[in-house]
């Protein structure tokens, strides 16, 4: 028998839960909720912080699991949860895993999942920025018949780091405006090219990439090696006048050195759709930065999510059942 433990949503589907069942009749699942506040999964992605107190049912739930679908997991899970085996997380960034013995569990994530809406997003946000519709939206409130032109999307340069699954869904979507994109991913071989970009860099060209873009889309992992990747060096480099859009992770970005490039004008704008710290402090300095253009962690589109992530779960349930290789699997490592 595989005992799968739901610990997120804190209340699935029916159909959800028939739709596991229905991938073996060796599958039982069992539902037991357990999500960490944000502050302690902000701490844990930092550091590593004391194991967290559960309930009887929780212990009990564990302690039965060997499959388990997870936004949150303990940082003693290697104790509670003895007979673990596999993890699927809800989303694409583990790095809220961080002090939890995984050296035995296989961990798998959801990188492809949010890549649609991430991507209709960033569109909408640049087209927004570059056809003024704020400045637009601000004049009819005031009665005022103001000519407010915009520029032209066509014909710009677009820099993508991070060529994963959202950067290559926000590339193909820019091209289909005709806009030249340039790709840089960290393993980058010289010579290899992507059928979404127009050419690509590795990361130790991003200064260079970042003096031709228009506009700077960051979509990748959260790692070691990426944190602070955009600081005031590579604010410097950017094109004056040029866009940066972050929807990868808030430790990528040295958030002052971002705000001192908005308050110089060197950056024409920012679209922000996470921080370092989540929630946003409410004195933090990106609230009220010249062209901040800033929302709390929801560039992805949650019509459809669930929906998407149990398709995924249940085709790596099935193929766990089967011994088969499942999709998604993360290089706990590497971070990704």
């Amino acid at each position: 028998m595989v005992t799968v433990l739901l610990g997120f949503p804190p209340n699935p589907s029916s159909t959800h839960v028939s739709g596991l069942e229905a991938v073996s009749d060796e599958v039982e699942v069992i539902a037991c909720s357990y999500v960490e506040d944000d502050a302690r999964r902000l701490a844990r992605s930092k550091s590593t912080v004391a194991p967290s107190e559960l309930s009887s049912e929780q212990r009990m739930s564990f302690a039965r699991a060997e499959v388990m679908l997870a936004w949150d997991i303990p940082v003693d899970v290697h104790d509670v949860a003895p007979n673990l085996r596999w993890i699927q997380a809800i989303g694409a960034g583990v790095e809220h895993f961080r002090g939890a013995q995984l050296d035995d569990v296989l961990v798998t994530n959801a990188v492809g999942v949010a890549a649609v809406p991430i991507a209709e997003f960033v569109i909408a946000r640049l087209l927004a920025v570059w056809k003024r519709f704020d400045e637009l939206a601000d004049a009819q409130r005031r009665h005022s018949w103001e000519l407010l032109f915009g520029r032209t999307f066509e014909g710009t340069t677009l820099g993508v780091v991070g060529l994963g699954a959202i950067g290559t869904a926000v590339a193909e979507r820019a091209r289909a405006f005709g806009v030249r994109v340039l790709g840089v991913r960290r393993r980058h071989v010289p010579g290899a090219t992507s059928p979404f970009a127009d050419e690509v860099f590795g990361t130790d060209q991003l200064h260079e990439v970042l003096a031709q873009c228009d506009a700077v889309v960051l979509s990748a992992p959260s790692t070691p090696e990426t944190k602070d990747l955009f600081d005031a060096a590579a604010f410097a480099a950017m094109r004056p006048g040029a866009v940066f859009c972050n929807v990868a992770r808030g430790a990528l970005v040295d958030e002052d050195a971002l705000v001192d490039a908005l308050e110089s004008g060197h950056l024409g704008a920012a679209i922000i759709d996470v921080t370092k710290q989540e929630p946003l402090a409410p004195e933090s300095r990106l609230w009220d930065a010249p062209r901040m253009h800033l929302s709390p962690h929801s560039s992805a589109s949650l019509d459809r999510y669930l929906d998407s992530i149990f398709d995924l779960f249940t085709d790596n349930l099935r193929r766990y059942v089967n011994g088969e290789p499942l999709r998604n699997v993360v290089d706990l490592s590497a971070g990704y």
